[in-house]
């Protein structure tokens, strides 16, 4: 165990699909755990989620670093103990059913706890484990729609817009993460397991939590906290820019030449400043949309007032203070001619291709290798594949003809 592998010595066992679960598991290897993928012989369903390059996708690739993948039949009559071998020495299960398949399949909580009695079993559902919506299926989408989140995020169209970031996959990633961190800082001897109820519409809720508190005291839509503050349209392209206290405005109006703000005592206070915030968005805006958005970032970032210009994706990979922060790590994937950006989580080394941290393994890459460790014989190995119990990718790659 060290500062940088917390988790080392943790065995998990990653039933889950998608990319909640899997981002979970996902960070659980970067720290350090052993983490096996349990996967359908077509392999989770986030490997199908647009365009697939050497069995990935941008969903699946990034989600499931650091894992070893293991294909397998769980209907079939030898799963059953194929997983409870695997889950006997595990200190986390996860999956993402939807509540009541995992028990169908025969893999239900109450069961692998009473298999494993100190092992910590993390579920990830739309809608929960209770209630009325219990078994509806739910991908980020519909829990933005559901949430009120798309409703809240109307545009100057009219129209409720969706966020194209799967915001709600991963802040429930982030949350199960979190709550999987004190049961496994109490895991020990005598230390019963636990079981965790996590879901994206916990995870949705608690995202927004501001805005539902806003929403109690009549606030429909979203309105200003800071003025003038906003996004607004310049020469060349576009800024934020936050202004909040007084010391913030003064510098804005020296730097907009707006002289008789400045001096107007009615304008003294964030309070007052919102009273007038039309009035003031619209002489700011005026002076903003006479140069562009670069000139008045560099003079509002000299001036220490919080501006930032708007990027697209493929600009913010490329800047400086991302680069010098070895913010991403790239990755070659075969098929693509541009290699693969992946965020390196925080507080944790940088993630270097290659390196099993850096390998995200494609549908059944260890299933071999992981049974053999289990004690199985390459003859029954080899059986199993040949009944399709498992899937190993070399011979599916083989198939194919992408190896």
């Amino acid at each position: 165990m060290s500062f940088e592998r917390p988790y080392a010595g943790i065995k998990v066992v990653d039933m889950s699909q998608g990319v909640a679960g899997p981002y979970c598991g996902m960070l659980l290897a970067q720290h350090g755990a052993e983490v096996i993928k349990v996967e359908p012989h077509a392999g989770d369903w986030s490997r199908i989620l647009g365009p697939s390059h050497h069995n990935h996708t941008e969903f699946s690739f990034g989600t499931n670093m650091g894992k070893r993948s293991l294909a397998i039949d769980l209907k079939s009559a030898e799963a059953p103990a194929i997983i409870d071998a695997l889950v006997g020495e595990a200190d986390v299960f996860l999956e993402s059913f939807r509540p009541g398949v995992v028990d169908r399949l025969g893999f239900g909580h109450e069961r692998l706890m009473a298999l494993n009695p100190g092992l910590i079993y993390l579920s990830i559902s739309g809608f929960g484990q209770t209630g009325s919506l219990r078994e509806k299926p739910a991908m980020d989408p519909v829990l933005q729609a559901f949430s009120g989140f798309m409703l809240d995020n109307t545009g100057q169209d009219g129209v409720p817009h969706r966020v194209n970031s799967v915001i709600n996959d991963m802040a429930t990633a982030l949350y199960a993460f979190s709550a999987l961190a004190p049961a496994l800082y109490i895991m020990g001897d005598g230390v019963p397991g636990r079981y965790l109820d996590i879901s994206l519409m916990r995870g949705a809720a608690n995202l927004s939590a501001i805005r539902y508190m806003s929403a109690s005291k009549g606030e429909a839509v979203q309105v200003p906290r800071t003025a003038p503050s906003g996004i607004f349209q310049c020469a060349e392209g576009w800024l934020q820019l936050v202004i909040l206290q007084d010391k913030d405005f003064d510098a804005l109006c020296a730097i907009l030449e707006l002289d008789d703000l400045a001096v107007d005592e009615s304008l003294r206070g964030n309070e007052a400043r919102l009273r007038q915030a039309p009035m003031l968005i619209e002489r700011v805006g005026q002076v903003l949309a006479a140069k562009p958005a670069a000139h008045w970032r560099d003079l509002f970032t000299e001036a220490g007032l919080q501006n930032e210009m708007l990027q697209d994706y493929p600009q913010f990979l490329a800047h400086p203070q991302a680069v010098e922060t070895e913010l991403f790590s790239t990755f070659d994937l075969p098929g693509l001619e541009q290699p693969l950006p992946v965020p390196n989580p925080p507080g944790i080394p940088k993630i270097i291709d290659g390196t099993p941290a850096g390998t995200s393994p494609v549908t059944g890459q260890h299933s071999d290798e992981i049974l053999d460790e289990m004690g199985y014989g390459a003859a029954a190995i080899a059986g199993l594949r040949r009944r399709g119990v498992i899937t190993t990718w070399t011979e599916q790659a083989t198939e194919q003809g992408t190896a």
